[in-house]
């Protein structure tokens, strides 16, 4: 019976494959390959959290960056680091370093003291130490027998 087929209809994986492929792309069009230049020049942060008893620190890896590119705001749990820098032009107007901004959210647990937030930013790592509250500090439970 498959002998009698068309070539193209003896496969019907094949051809379901070819419609999904067909669905697909009028779907999506070629996304995301169509900025994956625009993708691959943005700047990615490694970023890592840590939480201990006194507090909570989030250190991102910014290189590039001068300390005044920063601004960290801590709104309620939400932790905003964001980083940018101008063009810089040199004598014959040609640009030498290229504009960059980097944005990062991140949701830190309850009980943060935005009083005594600080941030250090050294060898091209942010690092803000956000303390607990006492309240939130909590307290080591000693378990009997």
């Amino acid at each position: 019976m498959f002998g009698l087929m068309p070539r193209s209809e003896a496969r019907p994986f094949a051809l379901m494959r070819r419609e999904f492929d067909t669905l697909f792309d009028r779907f999506f069009g070629s996304w995301p390959l169509v900025d994956l230049p625009k993708l691959l020049d943005y700047p990615v942060w490694g970023l890592n959290m840590e939480e201990t008893d006194k507090e909570v620190v989030v250190r991102a890896e910014a290189p590039g960056f001068e300390v005044g590119d920063f601004e960290v705001q801590l709104t309620g749990e939400l932790l905003l680091i964001t980083a940018a820098h101008k063009p810089v032009k040199g004598k014959e107007g040609n640009v030498e370093v290229r504009a960059a901004e980097m944005k990062r959210y991140v949701t830190v647990p309850p009980g943060i003291d935005p009083a005594k937030v600080e941030a250090f930013y050294r060898n091209g790592v942010l690092e803000v130490h956000l303390p607990k509250t006492p309240e939130a500090a909590g307290r080591r439970i000693e378990v009997k027998v």
